[in-house]
């Protein structure tokens, strides 16, 4: 949606202004401190810039899309029931919740010569390798130290589940913070763009490891089981994309900030600054950085903006109505669609068919990312033409009216058709929020009145505030991790999750129409 420009006879435009800001600095950066590479952060990014800035989330992705699809399949075969299998996946949640936005305010203030993020990124990152390692080899590694018990192999399998879970979500809302200051206004919404797309390929990419099945290819004999040759797939994607990522472009280190105004990012606060100067007006101070302690974090997370409490709320119940689907989808194609069961014999035709059925659904879920992936290329342009609300409620409905379809329909065609609906709800829960959030902090105000900004008073951070999005994930699927599989047992099917998801989804829908847009 077009903002209106009141032109001031003198004063130069928005456009001309953020330009020469930037212009000045990269030539600064290039010229005075030419042993540095810090200019890149003032110059606009080439597509392949962008992608290799963003590579990061397609190992993250495929990740998430290994975990989803064999975790649940992983904890029943152990010998799990439904109930106890669920509430393995609750300790990531519990993790996240308590760690995640200390994780965040920590690389907030973070005064490494390596910059705020990419350290933390990269311990993160070294820690979801180990935990992918130990993941589908619970057993293997409980044998090897004499713990062969049921209990003691689920409680090595969730230790590689939580490890693996907690720094991948660290990791997604931290990746996608560091893109963000390390690129200008005008390809802050391209950098999140093209995190949807690759991202997008990751998890489709993740789905199809699990689509295949290895132990028919020559290479499958040198892996223990068909989820051993995925997650080692997997492992390869993650390292590239962290490597990649790590070293595609240097931060400007805080102390460096502190002590040089023209080495801070230009953001729109000190874009208006600039407007102000010009014009003659009272210039407000602008800090050298988002960076904010511990007690002024908890104290903004209790004293949260009403703005950022929606967006909050709404993120929640949309994670709500995505979890669901997320972690059980595939056991739900395999006993409900393919009418399998993961407790069977071996040889016999019910796990012959769970096995047919998860490879079934590891192809669906694989078009939700695929579609995830292309939905996300026309994003942008769909909230240029009809405005972030319709966008973020549209991508919502979508998939409420896709889960319903699919908990009534039990039909393999009905099911591939609403993973790509879940598709267009994936990109929007993971792009518009962030887009918020940047509105929110580049304008440094959370309220409007009178089709005006107000000023905010209260610093906050803004890692943490992305980061508090990745909270609202954990607290989601804690609750999901707790109820769900009790529901299952209760209902005595798994297409109660089904429905479960779809509520949540138009609950969150209502919310969207309540958030603050700020004009986007």
């Amino acid at each position: 949606m077009e903002d209106t420009k009141v032109m001031v006879p003198g004063v130069p435009s928005d456009e001309d202004v953020l330009e020469g800001m930037l212009s000045r600095r990269f030539q600064y950066a290039k010229g005075v401190l030419g042993h540095s590479t810090y200019h890149d952060t003032f110059r606009t990014k080439t597509r392949w810039e962008l992608v290799r800035l963003s590579l990061l989330i397609v190992g993250i992705e495929c990740t998430y899309a290994t975990e989803t699809a064999f975790v649940a399949p992983i904890l029943l075969g152990i010998g799990l029931p439904h109930t106890v299998m669920t509430m393995m996946w609750a300790m990531p949640p519990i993790v996240g919740v308590l760690f995640v936005p200390v994780v965040a305010s920590a690389s907030d203030r973070l005064r490494s010569k390596w910059g705020r993020r990419r350290p933390v990124l990269l311990a993160l990152g070294v820690a979801m390798l180990l935990g992918m390692m130990l993941l589908p080899h619970g057993r293997l590694v409980g044998e090897a130290i004499g713990l062969r018990t049921v209990a003691w192999v689920a409680t090595l399998t969730t230790i590689g589940l939580t490890t693996t879970d907690f720094s991948a979500e660290a990791s997604n809302g931290l990746c996608r913070t560091y893109a963000m200051e390390v690129c200008t206004i005008g390809d802050q919404a391209r950098v999140l763009s093209t995190m949807m797309l690759i991202g997008g390929l990751g998890g489709s990419l993740g789905y199809l490891f699990g689509a295949v099945d290895w132990s028919a290819l020559p290479i499958g004999e040198y892996f223990t089981s068909n989820e051993s040759a995925v997650f080692t797939a997997n492992w390869i994607v993650l390292l590239v994309g962290l490597l990649s990522t790590l070293t595609s472009f240097p931060e400007i280190p805080l102390p460096v900030q502190e002590r040089d105004e023209l080495l801070r990012p230009v953001t729109h606060r000190a874009l208006q600054n600039e407007l102000r100067r010009l014009r003659g007006d009272e210039i407000q101070t602008e800090l050298g950085g988002d960076s904010i302690g511990f007690r002024q974090f908890v104290r903004n997370t209790i004293r949260m903006p009403r703005s950022m409490k929606i967006l909050c709320a709404t993120q929640f119940l949309s994670h709500m109505g995505y979890l669901p689907y997320c972690l059980y989808f595939t056991d739900f194609v395999a006993s409900a669609v393919f009418h399998g069961d993961v407790q069977a014999p071996p040889e016999s035709a019910a796990f012959v068919r769970y096995e047919e059925g998860l490879r079934f659904a590891c192809f669906g879920m694989a078009l939700f990312a695929a579609g995830a992936s292309l939905y996300s290329l026309v994003i942008e342009r769909a909230i240029k033409r009809v405005g972030a609300r319709a966008v973020y409620v549209g991508g919502l409905m979508a998939h409420c009216v896709g889960m319903l379809a699919m908990g009534f329909l039990h039909h393999w065609a009905v099911v591939l058709l609403c993973c790509s609906l879940t598709g267009i709800m994936y990109a929007t829960i993971y792009s518009i929020p962030f887009l918020l959030i940047s509105q929110y902090h580049s304008k440094n105000s959370f309220a409007m009145v009178d089709g005006k900004c107000v000023e905010s008073t209260e610093p906050r951070g803004f890692g943490a505030d992305v980061s508090m999005m990745s909270s609202v994930l954990c607290l989601a699927q804690l609750i999901v991790s707790l109820v769900m599989g009790a529901l299952i047992d209760a209902v005595g099917t798994t297409t109660v999750i089904i429905f479960a998801a779809s509520g949540c989804s138009l609950l969150a829908a209502c919310s969207a129409m309540t958030v603050l847009y700020m004009e986007l």
